[in-house]
């Protein structure tokens, strides 16, 4: 009795390796884009909580701004001759009240006068004794950072933000009720792929871009809890 064999052609065997092929290509970009989309994913959220706990330290420490002692009362809450506009670099902020944690150094045992000044210097935002003259780094990464004032300029018996003018528009008189600041930070752990020239606006500066790192501009604006109420 004659048998028939039957099997693959040689046609068949090449088309079937084409298709695992073109099946294993689509798995292979399949994975390399989730792998992707996974480290922008960690690269921005790491920007953000370093961004975001930049922004709650700076704020908790504005808010104390113009407090006094129990005799002094309210006292000037910037220090004019340490704030300094930055023009087309980063803005100098110092701030100043009476209490018992400088952004460097050991806590006061009882409270004190504290000057902080923050400042940026090599990409770095830093945090100044400026009695002791002590510096901590805050955070990496800092390509701007800028601050306006607003001044209650109606003298009305009514508190509120009039206009916010730079550091070089400040005077001894100047009513200080809010403080805004902004921070351009960029990140360098993942690459968007593409470079291009991007804008990015902190308040008043305008900084220009030209390669592919993250970036991010974190603003946050702190009405000042003491004032002198008599002036506003």
């Amino acid at each position: 009795m004659k048998r028939t064999q039957y099997g693959s052609t040689l046609v068949e065997l090449m088309v079937a390796m084409l298709i695992g092929l073109v099946l294993t290509l689509a798995a292979l970009q399949l994975f390399f884009t989730n792998q992707r989309t996974f480290a922008l994913q960690q690269a921005v959220a790491e920007l953000n909580e370093d961004g975001q706990m930049a922004i709650r330290y700076m704020v908790a420490d504005i808010r104390q701004a113009g407090r006094g002692s129990a005799i002094a009362g309210s006292i000037p809450p910037v220090v004019l001759d340490s704030t300094a506009d930055g023009n087309t670099g980063s803005d100098t902020l110092a701030l100043n009240y009476w209490g018992t944690t400088p952004c460097a150094d050991a806590d006061y045992p009882a409270e004190d006068e504290v000057q902080n000044v923050y400042s940026v210097a090599g990409g770095v935002l830093q945090c100044t004794n400026a009695l002791t003259g002590s510096t901590i780094d805050l955070l990496t990464g800092v390509e701007s950072f800028q601050v306006l004032y607003g001044l209650d300029g109606d003298r009305n018996g009514s508190l509120g933000v009039t206009n916010f003018v730079t550091a070089s528009d400040l005077d001894a008189d100047s009513v200080i009720v809010a403080i805004r600041f902004a921070l351009l930070l960029s990140s360098d752990r993942f690459s968007l792929g593409q470079i291009g020239n991007t804008t990015h606006w902190v308040l008043d500066q305008e900084v220009s871009t030209n390669d592919s790192d993250l970036r991010r501009v974190f603003t946050s604006t702190v009405q000042l809890r003491n004032y002198n109420w008599d002036a506003i």
